[in-house]
């Protein structure tokens, strides 16, 4: 399988996760645990996305164009490497608030109905 292929299965199971969220609210310990899981999603993002800035600074920019009339290629490959260092960054940040919401909710109880 491709890695465009594993990308679009995550994608839709966080689409198939967001359909479920319509099904009502979670309690402290479910969240955390959500939150867990989305932390641990997030930490994976830095390798791909320092392997896609890599890719693009190796590419043969003469066997690619820009379908845009007069702009070059070059510079095309250039912003996307800009804009995925930007992304790396930002889930660098994703992933610390991901952790520090993970340890507070990681506090959090339920208290048990006794019968």
């Amino acid at each position: 399988m491709s890695i465009a292929e594993h990308v679009d299965q995550a994608a839709e199971q966080l689409r198939a996760a967001n359909h479920a969220a319509h099904h009502g609210p979670l309690d402290g310990p479910s969240a955390a645990v959500v939150v867990g899981n989305l932390r641990e999603l997030v930490a994976r993002l830095p390798q791909l996305l320092d392997h896609l800035r890599r890719s693009a600074r190796r590419a043969d920019f003469a066997a690619h164009y820009d379908d845009r009339p007069g702009v070059p290629v070059v510079r095309t490959f250039g912003f996307a490497m800009d804009h995925l260092d930007d992304s790396r960054q930002l889930a660098d940040a994703l992933h610390d608030q991901l952790a520090a919401a993970h340890n507070d909710l990681g506090h959090i109880g339920r208290h048990l109905v006794e019968d």
